[in-house]
């Protein structure tokens, strides 16, 4: 494939903090930043990130502030849904419609809360958004093992009213549109976990392991590994559901996940069966090597005061984790090399390095990278490190 690469494009990152063209205001501007893309960078394939206003949700702002999502859509005068596929495919390009799974949004803490602990002081200490569905129904937040607390932003997929509730918002996304499929992100913006396994007990999940294995995860010791891979499943579960109503749609699925066999920062030890959804035909295209502690743009810590810990594996320290070339030779490339999916590595987090792309470029299985359209587009605000246009 003479265009191998797929670019990353956080729309409302540029709309609300790129200059020039950098910022894709105008369709005009899009067009020569997506000749750019695939000039530059080899791009075949664009992953375009919906706004929040596209989403039923609440925006919420302290006194003085204004959420950043609502200044985006007040910018632009055309549909990105209808011009994006539109201008994309003029120029051969596939394009994704990217759309994150656990990021739900929380409500507005109080102000003595944000001075000690905020997603982002640059943009989102004092503001919030939440999904109306998050908000009307707390009970499918992911619980700790009280069932009081809970981690805001990530729902339980044992729920099947939570997957059919997803399943429904994600079709009625991209049914109307020219979308060639989705990108389904497992990143998350939510506050992370203190601990790896403190989230999780919810009563579905509690039930069903109570009926499997004769223990209630609640009260009774029980086999955390089991407990763990119980979870994973439900969301294995989730892509078969998504993936029966996409394919007769004739549109194609992408999952990026960080690389391993659990989820890691800042959701927990759940298991990834990314092994089963590539046997399984579930995926047309696996991204890994994601990371959700860090802007893919301006590269900003997440919650630089929560990192939690007891992780079986976290790709920030590297804990549990073999190199990403060993991982890539020994564990995706066999596992992919009988299955059509694609393999495709992020480097949004990475300093670009020739060398080093080359090199992953040609290692097993390996199909091509993934890159920041903002990194790429708005040296400025990189230079300056600094949001301010």
């Amino acid at each position: 494939m003479r265009h191998p690469h797929i670019v990353s494009v956080s729309w409302g990152d540029h709309l609300t903090f790129g200059e020039g063209d950098g910022r894709l205001v105008t369709e005009d501007a899009l067009a020569r930043r997506m000749d750019t893309w695939r000039h530059d960078l080899g791009a075949g394939t664009v992953y375009w990130r919906l706004l929040r206003t596209r989403l039923d949700g609440r925006f919420q702002a302290a006194r003085g502030f204004r959420h950043p999502s609502t200044l985006q859509a007040q910018i632009v005068s055309w549909d990105d849904f209808q011009v994006v596929p539109r201008l994309a495919k003029s120029r051969g390009l596939r394009v994704y419609l990217y759309v994150s799974l656990f990021d739900e949004g929380w409500p507005l803490a109080r102000p003595a809360r944000r001075a000690v602990s905020y997603h982002n002081a640059m943009h989102w200490q004092h503001t919030a958004w939440q999904s109306r569905f998050s908000a009307e129904h707390p009970e499918f937040v992911v619980a700790d093992r009280t069932g009081r607390r809970r981690q805001w932003g990530v729902l339980c997929l044992a729920e099947p009213l939570v997957r059919e509730q997803f399943v429904e918002r994600l079709l009625g996304l991209i049914e109307p549109t020219d979308f060639d499929g989705l990108f389904l992100c497992l990143r998350s913006q939510s506050k992370p976990a203190n601990t790896a396994d403190q989230f999780g007990f919810n009563d579905r999940v509690r039930h069903e392991f109570l009926r499997r294995y004769g223990a209630d995860i609640r009260c009774d010791p029980f086999d955390v590994d089991t407990w763990r891979a119980l979870r994973g499943s439900y969301l294995t579960q989730f892509l078969r559901e998504l993936r029966s109503r996409l394919t007769p749609l004739g549109r194609c699925l992408a999952v990026g996940v960080p690389r391993g066999d659990v989820i890691g920062p800042p959701f927990g030890n759940m298991a990834l069966e990314w092994r089963e959804w590539v046997r399984d035909d579930l995926v047309d295209e696996l991204i890994i090597n994601q990371n959700s502690s860090q802007c893919p743009s301006m590269w900003h810590q997440l919650w630089p005061m929560h990192r939690g810990h007891g992780y079986t594996q976290n790709y920030l320290d590297g804990t549990g984790l073999r190199s990403l070339r060993h991982q890539l030779e020994c564990d995706y490339a066999p596992a992919l090399s009988d299955s059509p999916a694609r393999l495709y590595v992020a480097r949004q987090w990475n300093t670009r390095s020739t060398n080093d792309e080359t090199s992953l470029c040609r290692s097993p299985g390996v199909d091509g990278l993934v890159f920041s359209s903002f990194r790429h587009d708005n040296p400025g605000p990189l230079a300056r490190n600094d949001w301010c246009a």
